[in-house]
């Protein structure tokens, strides 16, 4: 079957594929999975194809966070604030390009940024995040931690609760829950903070959710600025602040990074995020209490520079492959959307076609049908 294209058409990203055809879910995934087993080459083809895509970019802003919490978390918790930077010249860039795809994919300094961010998170040690309880095991415990704690066997009232919590606003079974999660981390006992991570997200995600104050940011719609993990958030940075994670600039970054990227996040990567950054403050409050300085990982700055080496050339690959994409996507009248463009090139080179009339043979449908099986 011969296909009429539009000289002047492009390949476009949609919401459920990116430039070449690929669906963002995959893309993702591959990416993560990537920079886990620190395969450069398929990371940076991944993390370009993002930036080649409408909405790309801002899917990538999460992609690195979540990919540092489930691939590093406090082997590297730096890497969270460099992040931040990172994100920064990347809006800055959007914004000059005035939110042009094609001027941002084409942009030096844009794949420079993306691709040593790349070479930062595959450079840096891994740690795999632990997995949290299931909402069935939380709901399995619930009935017999709240028997403990009615009958006096409960944690008590914690500093930093203490301080976030607002009686009259905040229901007291989140302070409880406050309490329990606040113990288990000045214990360091790893097996029942996560219980309590677990119970925050089970309750969250709950018809049920109890009330609290609102703490979350302005720009956020107004379900999530009353969502509970801001809670949590609040007691994290009490935390932080007392086991002096990071530099307080860097901790400022960390906890505009989370944010920032809030929404874009999902409930998933939220999940991921809060636990990797509660183990990365408990782990600086125990090495307050030794005599390491440090024992952070320190990553030259040529290793981070060199990932950006030859980076032009996998966006070329990327655009020829993404003109081959949509060259062999089906162009068949009233079948897909690009049969409108079809149509109208019939009429410019046909004065005589009539669209209405333009209907697809069985040849084009066997064709199409064929397509989106293979």
């Amino acid at each position: 079957m011969n296909t009429i294209i539009d000289p002047a058409a492009t390949p476009e990203a949609t919401t459920k594929h990116t430039l070449c055809g690929y669906a963002w879910g995959d893309v993702s995934s591959a990416f993560v999975r990537a920079i886990g087993a620190g395969d450069a080459t398929r990371a940076q083809r991944w993390a370009a194809e993002l930036v080649c895509s409408e909405s790309g970019l801002g899917r990538l802003e999460a992609l690195f966070l979540t990919t540092w919490a489930s691939n590093i978390n406090i082997a590297y918790p730096s890497a969270a604030a460099y992040l931040h930077t990172t994100i920064g010249s990347l809006r800055e860039a959007w914004a000059k390009a005035a939110g042009d795809t094609r001027a941002i994919r084409n942009t030096p300094s844009v794949r420079t940024t993306v691709a040593e961010m790349c070479g930062l998170l595959l450079c840096a040690p891994k740690t795999p995040l632990p997995d949290l309880p299931s909402p069935a095991d939380v709901y399995k415990e619930a009935e017999l931690v709240r028997a403990r704690v009615r009958t006096g066997g409960g944690s008590g009232d914690q500093i930093a609760t203490r301080k976030i919590f607002v009686s009259g606003v905040d229901s007291a079974d989140l302070r409880t829950i406050g309490n329990e999660f606040e113990s288990s981390f000045r214990s360091r006992n790893r097996v029942v903070l996560l219980f309590w991570i677990a119970w925050w997200f089970t309750l969250d995600a709950s018809a049920e959710s109890p009330p609290c104050k609102e703490r979350g940011v302005t720009h956020l719609p107004t379900k999530q600025r009353k969502s509970i993990l801001w809670l949590l958030v609040a007691i994290l940075k009490e935390l932080a602040n007392e086991s002096q994670f990071l530099s307080v600039p860097d901790r400022g970054r960390v906890f505009e990074l989370l944010e920032l990227t809030w929404m874009k996040l999902g409930a998933k990567g939220r999940r991921e995020v809060l636990t990797a950054l509660t183990l990365c403050i408990q782990e600086s409050f125990f090495k307050k209490n030794t005599l390491r300085l440090s024992d952070a990982a320190v990553i030259g700055p040529d290793a981070i520079r060199s990932a950006a080496i030859g980076i032009d050339s996998i966006y070329t690959s990327i655009a020829e492959e993404a003109r081959r994409y949509i060259a062999e996507r089906p162009h068949i009248a009233y079948l897909t959307p690009e049969s409108v463009v079809q149509n109208k090139l019939l009429r410019s080179r046909d004065g005589k076609t009539d669209p209405k009339k333009s209907v697809a043979t069985a040849e084009q449908k066997m064709a199409l049908a064929f397509s989106l099986v293979r």
